[in-house]
């Protein structure tokens, strides 16, 4: 007994199999290379980010070549910024003068034992002010223009009287410098 076919069968059998065809030619073929475009795109975006890198360096070192002396002046700028020793007395008066400038009123500066933090030492400091509130932001100013660097780390404001509009100002601040030159007779002072 033979079973008769018909054609839509086999025009069905014919639509699958160019079915499956299609879809191992996703698989095998387009997907891979999909992939390997992608691929190929991100090198080419690397590589065009590493050339505009490579090409900012050589810009920059050819202005270096016109002025040598520059780097010198850099690290003059940042021994001037971050001092070798810890020159509590010079952050006092930078303080006191960015206090005075701003309209602020310098009540005390109490500073703890420096502490070596990634080959750099750190001095930090509490510092108590009173003032009004934007006084107070001419003072976080001034301290960004200091020719030290010196950063405030936390703020802390309350009320000083019912009467006056007056703010009571705590700022915790931190102060970098390079060697440990005068730790000693820092941490002496403090016992």
């Amino acid at each position: 007994m033979k079973i008769k076919v018909g054609p839509g069968i086999w025009l069905l059998i014919g639509a699958l199999v160019c079915l499956v065809i299609f879809v191992l030619g996703l698989f095998v073929i387009v997907f891979p290379q999909k992939t390997k475009a992608s691929d190929i795109d991100k090198q080419i975006t690397e590589t065009e980010q590493s050339i505009g890198l490579e090409g900012n360096r050589l810009s920059q070192l050819k202005q270096y070549e016109k002025d040598p002396d520059q780097f010198n002046r850099q690290i003059d700028a940042l021994k001037e910024k971050i001092p070798e020793t810890v020159e509590l007395a010079d952050i006092i008066q930078l303080l006191d003068h960015a206090a005075e400038e701003s309209g602020l009123d310098f009540f005390s500066f109490k500073p703890s034992t420096p502490v070596s933090s990634s080959g750099i030492y750190v001095v930090t400091s509490e510092v108590s002010l009173q003032g009004r509130y934007f006084n107070l932001i001419e003072f976080l100013n001034q301290i960004e223009r200091l020719p030290r660097t010196i950063k405030v780390v936390s703020l802390e404001i309350a009320p000083s009287d019912d009467s006056l509009p007056y703010l009571e100002i705590v700022l915790t601040l931190r102060a970098y410098f390079t060697t440990d030159l005068g730790i000693e007779k820092l941490a002496g002072s403090g016992s």
